[in-house]
């Protein structure tokens, strides 16, 4: 979460260097390259069958989706806000999802559950210190309300997915690249990146190493651990860590409102995962 909370501030800077999609690509570019080592060292095994190919193509779609979707409302506002709107609402569309479509995820939701749920809703609200209701359904708002819903379908997807977590996330990353891949038939200036200064290549090894390749992996291991709703519900944590990257990398100071709204979203994290109820009789 920490990782994820710090590419919201990357991303905002590398979006001014490229394209949404250029970016996207070199960010699942040295992601791929990075999740190399840690198969062979971790000796992470690869072998996949059709069923499991089905659901990763599926959340490669979703993930690049996502990806392009997160580079283009970045370019429309504050990252620290952006950070806020989705990793605030993914676990409320996740345990949404769960409700409708899986039985199993129904019967699990307890009251603290729904609580948490509640004040994470409530977080998200006084985080993102709106100065009207209009300007949540704005353009910036709207790619990041798509960004949330998207993700937690991608999340549902993934625990359908029986291999190891980080060859879930080689695969899916694998698999985006190739989504991309096409850009260097049609945008040649994708390889200007490498004329480009230090700046973007420490904000693109935040976004694609620390973020894509470790942060992510370690966010699967979380979804085969812990169930798809309970995992989501942890980026509750992120947008007090993303309003603190975008603090310190573009010096976008947060209100005592947003501060409260970060401490309720780790307050609603832990009625969530950690609180359990005392059973009666």
């Amino acid at each position: 979460m920490a990782f994820w909370g710090s590419s919201w501030a990357c991303g905002k800077i590398l979006v001014q260097y490229a394209s949404a999609d250029i970016v996207a690509f070199w960010r699942f570019f040295f992601a791929l390259v990075a999740s190399i080592p840690l198969i062979i060292l971790l000796k992470v095994p690869m072998r996949i069958n059709t069923e499991n190919f089905k659901f990763l193509l599926i959340a490669a779609c979703l993930n690049g989706i996502y990806s392009i979707l997160f580079f283009m409302g970045l370019n429309y506002g504050s990252a620290g806000k952006g950070g806020v709107l989705v990793t605030t609402l993914i676990p409320i569309f996740a345990y949404l999802l769960a409700y409708f479509f899986s039985h199993k995820e129904n019967k699990s939701i307890k009251a603290n559950e729904i609580l948490g749920l509640g004040i994470g809703i409530i977080s998200g609200i006084c985080l993102l210190d709106l100065g009207s209701f209009q300007e949540l359904f704005g353009k910036f708002n709207t790619f990041f309300l798509l960004c949330a819903l998207n993700w937690a379908i991608l999340t549902l997807v993934c625990q359908k997915i029986r291999i190891h977590p980080l060859a879930i996330n080689f695969y899916i990353t694998f698999l985006s690249l190739l989504f991309y891949s096409p850009l260097f038939l049609f945008k040649p200036q994708i390889i200007e990146v490498f004329h480009y200064d230090m700046q973007f290549w420490v904000m693109i090894f935040v976004v694609a190493v620390l973020s894509t390749a470790i942060g992510t992996s370690i966010y699967y291991m979380g979804i085969a651990k812990l169930g798809a709703t309970k995992a989501s519900s942890y980026q509750l944590l992120v947008p007090a860590m993303a309003l603190g990257s975008s603090y310190l990398i573009l010096g976008e100071i947060p209100s005592l409102l947003t501060i409260f709204g970060g401490i309720l979203a780790i307050f609603a994290t832990y009625l969530i995962n950690i609180y359990k109820p005392k059973e009666i009789g």
